[in-house]
């Protein structure tokens, strides 16, 4: 990995370059007087995340796409979980 070192007012004038310069691959070392105060370093790859335990089933993208009248009831505030029945109409009425 390329290493550059800069001043801070150097660094101030030029922060945007700096920026892209380190999302290339470079590391920017800035100085205060002769001794390193920051790096600005390129970021860290992401990791591939594994499939989950149900990617086996091959579920269809759109399983939930359909609107569930139950969840809307609950979600409008219109299910009582003592009964774990629907109503019509608020659980306080």
């Amino acid at each position: 990995m390329q290493r550059t070192t800069f001043k801070i007012a150097e660094a101030r004038a030029q922060f945007s370059k700096l920026l892209n310069r380190a999302s290339a691959g470079e590391e920017i070392v800035i100085t205060k007087g002769r001794e390193p105060y920051a790096r600005i370093v390129p970021p860290v790859a992401a990791a591939r995340r594994e499939d989950g335990p149900l990617r086996h089933l091959r579920l269809p993208d759109d399983l939930f796409d359909h609107e569930d009248a139950e969840q809307s009831a609950i979600d409008a505030g219109d299910h009582t979980d003592a009964l774990g029945i629907w109503r019509e109409g608020p659980a306080d009425s």
